[in-house]
């Protein structure tokens, strides 16, 4: 059980903050902050798909659906900012844009119902290995996301180009 005594959790967390011994340990692991890294880049560049997907005349009847998601892969972007500053106590302030995807319609919607059933799968794992709640919250938040995006993608290429 992970009960409170004088303000320090059993899991040796400050009120869910991470301690010093474990922010350092973080943010000295070069992969985990490369994949931080990554993952604004991806963050950014899955916006920019639901961008081109809103825009696809075919899926205009889609259009609020896909921009729920764009926003939410605009508040994964600041998310993943917060992580790495609660991690290093840096405020990374590099704007991050994203790449127009290569591929329209079909391609384009397959191509991003896999990508985020994948990202769940990464996001689960990195929330997994947290160890305060802080950072626990950020990440099972995105992996809920990328598990309702991949929903309704799927619901979507059903809709749109089941044969």
């Amino acid at each position: 059980m992970n009960g409170v005594q004088n303000g320090t959790t059993t899991n040796g967390t400050m009120n869910g903050n991470l301690t010093e011994v474990q922010r350092t340990a973080l943010a000295e692991d070069e992969k985990l902050i490369e994949l931080l890294t990554l993952s604004q880049q991806e963050s950014a560049d899955m916006a920019e798909r639901y961008a081109s997907l809103m825009a696809d005349p075919d899926m205009a009847p889609s259009a609020t659906i896909l921009r729920a998601m764009y926003l939410d892969e605009l508040k994964h972007l600041n998310q993943l900012k917060e992580a790495y500053y609660l991690i290093t106590g840096i405020r990374d302030e590099v704007e991050i844009v994203g790449n127009p995807p290569d591929a329209s319609g079909q391609p384009l919607l397959e191509d991003t119902l896999l990508l985020e059933i994948d990202n769940g799968d990464f996001y689960r794992t990195l929330y997994l290995t947290m160890p305060t709640q802080d950072l626990r919250d950020i990440f099972f938040e995105m992996t809920s996301d990328k598990m309702r995006h991949g929903i309704a993608l799927n619901y979507l290429f059903t809709k749109y180009f089941a044969a």
